[in-house]
């Protein structure tokens, strides 16, 4: 039989101040820790698009990315990512030109600063949403806010929220569409279905393979309903009733579709044409078991080295699947078809810091490691549970400065120069990407292999060492001495080409060194940011702290002898 519903007791106000709070802090923190470097990559053929529709009034991108991007519609070059991806930078580039036109000189302190402004709100909202969810699963307001300040600083949602790229944003809408999914399920009102079919729609939008997502999820409610027992799905809905939700939700997700379609057509000529289907052939076929391997335990790129509570919330697998039965289905629904098409992705998805293709489950994993939180969180204090907790959350956030505080390009750059020079350049004849004009083929297996399989070049041990050396002032030579290959090899390897680039990826540095006339405005800035981060995190406390309003109502409610006596009196 179903659960009783679990979201329907009333937000309390705690629970709502806590809720802002999150973000508050979470965002201004996420702000005050943002890089220095603007976008690079994928991110910025997501703002070269937002760009284009500002100031050009077309999505058309000046250059190829990558290299072989065919051309599209009129001849012109156009971004092979949804329409979605770019639109959350359509700000950035409104206020970058209010910016300039005020301050030209301020650009070089603004453009990185600003381009990161919605990466930085997808983290906080995914805070904010996980938290929700949380609750509506029933865990207490403390072990919610306990594994939210988890998600928030231990894990990779810090990493994608401080670089431009959309990881940070399907994170945040898979984690909404997994708890109005849940919402639905629970209580399923219109209300909720709407809000369901625009996060279906916003996921769908910012990349297109979330359409499996979309599809699980859709055919897990009606196979939910299906299984149910018959009393349950009689008190639930009839079928006209589920008719009208699904109506519902079907209009919130369409002008997300439509606008899709005509995006399409406008790039590519055809409403049905992406631009990326010349790359499937060449990228797709990959042995499944070989793929979950790699974003699961690969030594280079585990998620679980990347976020290392999630390590914590293993334990929590046969407590989720006895407690929250429905959450672990949604998940298999949801995310498992969507790892199973990166499964057979040829690729790794670098450049990037750990396995890229899973941060949008992230938020949704540390579910477990809630669900344990909880459990203790009932029971008396005990050291050992203490220290594994302290021992996971030191791990993941030293894991996550490692991976703000320099751009991981420039380990990745260095460990393929090293590599080569090392162990030989590799035969790229056979690569399934084109060879650039610096002899590299980006992210191909003869490339970056080494970072997915060679102890010696493992990014999170690498980003170690180069930040220790950059910090020091090393140069190419000395700081050589010190890379983590010579443990296995005695050999002087040049890195000054790639090395030199190396730099502190903090956005302070852009008015303490990179444009020392633009210090005023850095010092607001670095002042409202922390002000900011003080007072959410002030107010997280207080709220983390307030007694659980459900509690105290479950410790004030009759018990079941009361409540029999109560019965038996009443008859007589």
């Amino acid at each position: 039989m179903h659960p009783a519903p679990q979201n329907r007791q009333v937000r309390s106000q705690t629970d709502i101040r806590l809720a802002r709070a999150v973000f508050v802090a979470t965002f201004a923190l996420y702000l005050l820790s943002s890089g220095r470097e603007p976008p690079w990559g994928d991110g910025n053929v997501q703002y070269m698009v937002a760009d284009g529709l500002v100031h050009h009034g077309s999505p058309a991108i000046p250059r190829p990315w990558p290299d072989d991007l065919p051309r599209g519609r009129n001849g012109k070059y156009y971004a092979t990512y949804p329409l979605g991806a770019s639109l959350s930078q359509l700000p950035a580039v409104l206020l970058l030109d209010a910016v300039t036109a005020v301050s030209p000189e301020a650009r070089t302190l603004a453009k990185p600063l600003i381009t990161h402004l919605a990466c930085s709100a997808f983290g906080a909202l995914t805070c904010v949403v996980f938290f929700w969810l949380c609750r509506e699963r029933q865990l207490s307001r403390r072990a919610a806010s306990a594994a939210t300040a988890v998600l928030a600083f231990g894990t990779t949602i810090w990493v994608y929220a401080h670089y431009s790229y959309s990881e940070i944003a399907q994170a945040a809408l898979f984690t909404g569409f997994v708890r109005e999914l849940l919402r639905v399920r629970d209580e399923p009102t219109p209300g909720h279905a709407r809000w369901l079919g625009l996060y279906a729609g916003l996921l769908f939008s910012v990349k297109y393979v979330y359409a499996a997502s979309v599809i699980g999820g859709a055919a897990y409610l009606a196979l939910d309903l299906a299984i149910g027992s018959p009393r349950a799905a009689l008190a639930r809905l009839a079928r006209r009733a589920q008719l009208r939700l699904a109506l519902a939700a079907a209009i919130a997700a369409l002008p997300f579709l439509v606008l899709a379609l005509v995006y399409n057509a406008v790039c590519w000529g055809s409403p049905l044409t992406t631009g990326y289907a010349p790359y499937l052939a060449a990228y797709m076929g990959e042995n499944p078991l070989i793929g979950l391997w790699r974003m699961w335990l690969s030594p280079g790129k585990s998620v679980l080295l990347y976020s290392p509570p999630l390590i914590l919330g293993l334990v929590a697998l046969p407590r989720m699947w006895r407690e929250h039965r429905a959450v672990c289905l949604v998940l298999l629904a949801t995310a498992g078809p969507v790892l199973a098409v990166y499964s057979r992705y040829k690729l790794i998805g670098d450049y990037a810091w750990g396995p890229r293709f899973v941060v949008f489950v992230v938020p949704a994993l540390c579910l477990g490691l809630a669900a344990v939180l909880d459990s203790w969180l009932r029971e008396p204090p005990r050291w050992s549970r203490r220290s594994v907790l302290a021992v996971v959350l030191a791990s993941g956030v030293a894991v996550q400065l490692l991976g703000n505080v320099l751009y991981w390009d420039h380990f990745i750059r260095i460990s393929m120069d090293a590599r080569a020079a090392w162990l030989g350049q590799p035969n790229r004849s056979g690569a399934i990407i084109p060879v650039r004009s610096d002899g590299h083929c980006d992210s191909c297996f003869e490339d970056v292999h080494q970072l997915e399989l060679l102890p010696q070049f493992q990014p999170i041990r690498g980003h170690l060492w180069l930040v220790r050396a950059v910090l020091a002032g090393d140069d190419a030579r000395r700081a050589e001495a010190s890379a983590p290959w010579h443990d296995t090899t005695s050999l002087t390897i040049d890195i000054s080409r790639t090395y030199e680039r190396a730099r502190i990826d903090w956005w302070g540095l852009l008015w303490i060194k990179d444009n020392p006339r633009t210090w005023l405005a850095g010092v607001a800035l670095l002042l409202l940011f922390t002000a900011g981060t003080t007072a959410g995190a002030m107010a997280w406390r207080r709220a983390h702290v307030a007694p659980d309003e459900r509690d105290e109502l479950d410790r004030a409610a009759p018990s079941r002898s009361q409540l029999a006596a109560r019965d038996a009196a009443e008859q007589t």
